[in-house]
């Protein structure tokens, strides 16, 4: 690929993301390194529910940054280079006088211009980094609020399943064990939270597109799962309201049409699409902030996320499907069984409820199971000695810096660890994968830590 800009000391720009050249970053490095994003999972519209949504803008940004700089570094040479050129009367012989006065007239007007555009270069470069600044700020700040994720912690002793789904669930308390169709949920087995729980007891194929209102296919996946309590949802729609604007965080949840919404409190019903989503009250009072398409802050979790401590799901009506509420509902069953992000690491959570309850759900329609949550590319910093240490409580070091568990994560974060390790060690139903899913989890774990930590 072609370098941008040239002259003396620039650095050449990192591989676009569209280019094939080498471009690997270290994905625990303090810098905003730039890599090509990357490939798309192909379980994507099932898979997504992610803290970083906006990563892919967020290398483009950067890439084109660097692009920038380096084009102004280039100019600027070229500014220079024109100015230092300066034509004599006498290499130009009688005519010289004439000559030379106007061409270094020119000459100047050139380096002028040239230091102009380099100037330009960098004023845009710094304006792309002031962006892409602001779109991790807004991506960070989303995430705090919907990154309560209640998740699985289930061991599934079958053969793997498939993989797909989101957390969805809003809890109304211990009563409503009932599905929609007014049959019983049977509440799951006594198991607590420093064991393994069973795989999910019942479950089976569910057609997709699936027509039914989701209140009825919440209760559907909980009998399946074994989940005992209801779980709240709401679906925010991506289309405009009936007067032609779109549903913002400030829009009342009672605006939704009633087929979006299912097992609400009163108090819920009575919040607006920002406030479910855990916005503070002075974010929301900005009209600006408020103002923002709802749609826009699922779309950085993926379209969809599970909040453990209201037990309710929040997606968009693009990521309505069964696979997404069942990996949803399944952070409610592991909310249930004492797995939680309050004493649990959230990796080890969504690989366990992947691994478990996603699976399961797929083997029962015939889909290939699910092997990764959202793993960054490049090597993994350690092995799983090296991660079972870690979560045992001693310290690692990336990248120059220190990093220690917290421990309020440790115990529980342990036995999920231990699940997986059987599910994907000898013996395991994932034995065939397991270094891949290892591996996987080992990056996405660290990766974690470090955006947690740093």
């Amino acid at each position: 690929m072609a370098r941008v800009g040239g002259g003396g000391g620039s650095t050449p720009p990192p591989g676009s993301p569209d280019s094939t050249t080498s471009t690997t970053s270290n994905p625990f490095s303090d810098k905003y390194e730039v890599s090509p994003p990357p490939s798309p999972n192909p379980f994507s519209d099932f898979y997504q529910i992610s803290d970083n949504g906006s990563a892919m803008s967020l290398d483009n940004l950067d890439w084109q940054a660097q692009n920038l700089d380096n084009l102004g570094d280039g100019l600027t040479t070229t500014s220079q280079n024109l100015g230092s050129h300066q034509a004599t009367a006498d290499a130009y012989g009688a005519f010289g006088s004439m000559i030379a006065s106007p061409l270094n007239t020119t000459i100047s007007q050139g380096a002028d211009t040239t230091k102009a555009a380099a100037d330009a270069a960098a004023n845009a470069a710094q304006k792309v980094r002031d962006s892409a600044e602001t779109m991790r700020t807004t991506d960070s700040d989303i995430s705090d609020n919907l990154n309560n994720i209640g998740q699985d912690t289930t061991v599934y002793q079958g053969p793997p399943g498939s993989s797909g789904g989101r957390s969805d669930g809003g809890t109304n308390g211990q009563g409503d064990t009932t599905n929609g169709d007014n049959s019983t949920v049977q509440p799951p087995p006594e198991v607590s939270g420093d064991s393994p729980m069973p795989p999910p007891p019942n479950a089976t194929p569910m057609p997709n597109p699936d027509p039914r209102p989701i209140g009825d296919r919440i209760g559907d996946i909980r009998q399946q799962l074994g989940v005992t309590n209801d779980v709240g949802a709401v679906v925010v729609p991506t289309g405009n309201r009936p007067d032609g604007r779109p549903y913002t965080l400030d829009t009342p949840v009672m605006d939704l049409p009633p087929g979006n919404r299912h097992g609400l409190t009163p108090e819920q019903q009575g919040m607006t699409l920002g406030e479910m989503m855990g916005f503070p009250p002075d974010l929301m009072a900005d009209p600006d902030f408020a103002g923002t398409p709802a749609k826009d802050a699922l779309d950085m979790q993926g379209g969809g996320a599970y909040n453990g401590d209201s037990n309710l799901l929040m997606l968009d009506d693009q990521h309505n499907d069964n696979a997404t509420l069942v990996h949803e509902v399944g952070h409610a069953r592991q909310n249930e069984h004492g797995f939680d992000h309050h004493n649990s690491h959230n990796t080890l959570l969504e690989y366990q409820n992947v691994l478990v309850n996603e699976n399961a759900h797929h083997d029962a329609n015939g889909n290939p199971p699910r092997l990764s949550y959202q793993p960054p590319p490049g090597q993994p910093p350690t092995d799983w000695n090296g991660l079972r240490d870690y979560v045992q409580g001693n310290p690692v070091t990336l990248d120059g810096r220190q990093f220690t568990m917290n421990p309020a994560q440790r115990d529980q974060s342990l036995v999920l660890l231990d699940q997986i390790e059987q599910l994907t060690g000898p013996g395991g139903p994932y034995a065939a994968d397991g270094a891949r899913v290892r591996d996987n989890l080992i990056k996405e774990f660290f990766a974690k830590e470090k955006q947690l930590q740093g």
